[in-house]
């Protein structure tokens, strides 16, 4: 099931929700961006997020990156969360990772789509395959 804003891509797989940012939104409008990406896992009973930013483009200030961290804390500790990106957006320290998980969220950052994958395998349990709930945004 997929759906799309022009903001973000939507799939919900196996009750993982992958969602892919298709431009500056995340970092300019954090707040919005942040309650639509937890919108989403709510309706669709979402058990892990892949948030994809490898098309949005820089530049990435430090205070993106902590806000970018505060907002994963304050409306993604519910879910594990494995963000992919490329290396040359990541900042050395991990600035926003750290903030996140300081805030409870459970964060971890990938240049590796498989990588990411195998690291949220292990927080879904092997189920039967089943439809999204009614509510969710991604109904076919």
């Amino acid at each position: 099931m997929t759906s799309s804003t022009a903001d973000f891509q939507f799939e919900l797989v196996s009750h993982c929700l992958k969602i892919r940012a298709l431009g500056r939104h995340l970092i300019e409008q954090k707040e919005d961006a942040f309650r639509t990406i937890a919108a989403a896992i709510e309706d669709c009973a979402a058990r892990s997020l892949l948030v994809d930013i490898r098309e949005v483009p820089g530049p990435y200030t430090f205070m993106d990156y902590v806000g970018l961290g505060e907002h994963a804390g304050r409306y993604l500790s519910r879910v594990p969360v494995a963000v992919m990106a490329l290396e040359s957006q990541l900042d050395p320290d991990r600035i926003g990772k750290v903030v996140a998980q300081n805030r409870g969220a459970n964060v971890e950052v990938f240049t590796d789509p498989a990588e990411a994958q195998a690291w949220l395998q292990k927080y879904l349990l092997p189920q039967p395959s089943v439809s999204a709930p009614a509510g969710c945004r991604l109904q076919s």
